[in-house]
């Protein structure tokens, strides 16, 4: 019976130590910034408003952690670099003041003012790279591989998904021989004329999408349609009638022509 109760005295001895301790305190991680673009490299081209002198960009950047009751403001920094191709801050771009991530919210965004300079237009691409600060606001670093953003600036830039003439490599649509054909800087700025819309101030810049039957919008065949009839009219020259004639400086002299493209 004494045994007994000597077991019951340490039962609950050892209860009410575990029942007595302090809750652990749980693991807070500290808020961080990262870039919410889908890739680290972020490519802008006056192509698309030809009559934009300036512009302004809007990057995402989205907080990893929680959002807060107060507006927290943070910075960014530029990545110094030299050399040829290199954006010049103040003549080709301006990271404008004032950011912040509003209250109650865990997403805001860098703006960028970039310019159309004589050196875009004359076919030159600049770059240049920021990288978010961490401050009191935002220790923490977030996820490591969206710290830094390159935007890279031009006027006519080919698109990544232009594609090639036999469609063999990736089989884009734009590049294949039925369409528009090898891209060259001349070719490219007629295709922006003919699709260029005056009530938005907007063209077509991009085409992506495979060339095989459904797997690019159907619009693109009225696109294509659109360039040949511009060309034809403006440049008869080209299809063999009577008229002027457009050549192509960067592909030997040749006439335009589109789908289907004879270069």
């Amino acid at each position: 019976m004494k045994l007994k109760i000597q077991y019951i005295i340490a039962f609950l001895t050892i209860g009410c130590i575990f029942g007595c301790e302090e809750d652990p305190a749980l693991f807070k991680e500290s808020d961080g910034l990262y870039f919410g673009t889908a890739d680290t490299t972020l490519s802008y081209s006056f192509a698309k408003y030809p009559n934009k002198a300036k512009d302004i960009i809007e990057i995402p950047v989205n907080v990893l952690g929680n959002s807060s009751d107060v507006s927290r403001s943070f910075g960014v920094e530029l990545v110094s670099r030299v050399g040829d191709g290199i954006a010049v801050d103040g003549t080709h771009f301006k990271i404008l003041g004032n950011l912040s991530i509003p209250a109650h919210a865990v997403a805001g965004a860098v703006k960028v003012e970039v310019y159309r300079t004589a050196d875009l237009d004359a076919g030159k691409t600049v770059k240049f790279t920021i990288r978010l600060k961490r401050d009191e606001h935002f220790p923490a670093e977030a996820i490591t591989a969206k710290q830094q953003l390159t935007i890279n600036l031009a006027y006519l830039q080919k698109p990544a998904s232009w594609g090639e003439l036999n469609g063999t490599v990736t089989g884009f649509w734009a590049g294949f021989n039925t369409n528009y054909g090898t891209w060259t800087p001349t070719k490219y700025k007629i295709i922006l004329d003919a699709l260029y819309d005056p009530t938005t101030g907007e063209t077509v810049t991009e085409f992506p999408g495979s060339r095989f039957v459904g797997q690019f919008p159907t619009i693109y065949t009225q696109y294509l349609a659109i360039v040949r009839n511009y060309i034809k009219n403006n440049y008869p020259g080209n299809y063999g009638l009577p008229g002027p004639i457009l050549t192509d400086p960067d592909n030997s002299n040749l006439p335009i022509q589109v789908g289907p493209a004879n270069y």
